[in-house]
């Protein structure tokens, strides 16, 4: 009853944020709005957004709800995605590329870790798309651990031709690397055992998914570390 009363106030709190957030947006006061998004970030984790953001790539996102329940851990974690997708928007109208990169990116972290781990209920409004983070950040690199949090998602909600361009991304940047062709490996082998029909769902046909498999085995056997 306590947890769920904490994440009723919490999302109550968000609310009444994200309207803020809106208000503020609108009348172009930036730097009113991402004191809010600081202070709201304060409130979640003891953590700015400038801080929380310069973690990004040093550690899991994910760390800064160690420790605590799932339901709780996943409504701050949706929560700071929502606040560090506002804070990205608000960078990009100014002009900050490289800050409304790190806040978009650590926004889909904090997404997609509590996406994996989401047990199918509803989720509060103000969650932010996957898509949307993702197209924003479509002009820049995604680092390799990013990518394969996107893998995992891609794979856990069936959008497995998304998955796949994931892979061949990463594959593209490191074409001989060990780690990302055995991932690659194990995830056509886990969805070749999925139906016909459920291959077809997730937009990679088995005799696609077949052709790739392989393509990656014979990538593994030219491998420098191979033996």
């Amino acid at each position: 009853m306590y947890r769920r009363d904490y994440i009723m106030r919490q999302i109550e709190f968000m609310v009444e944020v994200m309207q803020q957030l809106t208000g503020l947006a609108a009348e172009k006061r930036y730097q009113a709005a991402m004191t809010v998004v600081n202070e709201s970030l304060e409130e979640l984790f003891g953590l700015n957004g400038t801080l929380v953001t310069r973690l990004f790539g040093r550690e899991p996102l994910s760390q800064l709800t160690f420790g605590e329940e799932a339901d709780l851990s996943q409504a701050k974690l949706v929560a700071a995605a929502a606040l560090l997708q506002e804070a990205g928007d608000i960078q990009a109208e100014q002009g900050a590329e490289d800050e409304s990169y790190r806040s978009y990116a650590s926004a889909l972290e904090l997404l997609l870790a509590a996406l994996l781990n989401h047990d199918g209920a509803p989720l509060p409004e103000y969650t932010p798309e996957v898509e949307e983070l993702t197209a924003v950040l479509t002009p820049f690199h995604l680092p390799p651990h990013l990518n394969q949090l996107l893998l995992r998602y891609y794979h856990k909600t069936v959008q497995f031709g998304e998955a796949e361009d994931v892979l061949f991304d990463m594959l593209e940047e490191a074409p001989e690397d060990e780690e990302i062709i055995k991932m690659g490996i194990t995830f056509y082998q886990l969805i070749l055992k999925e139906s016909d029909a459920q291959l077809e769902a997730g937009n990679l046909p088995r005799d696609e998914a077949e052709a790739s498999l392989a393509e990656l085995l014979t990538l593994l056997k030219k491998s420098p570390g191979h033996r």
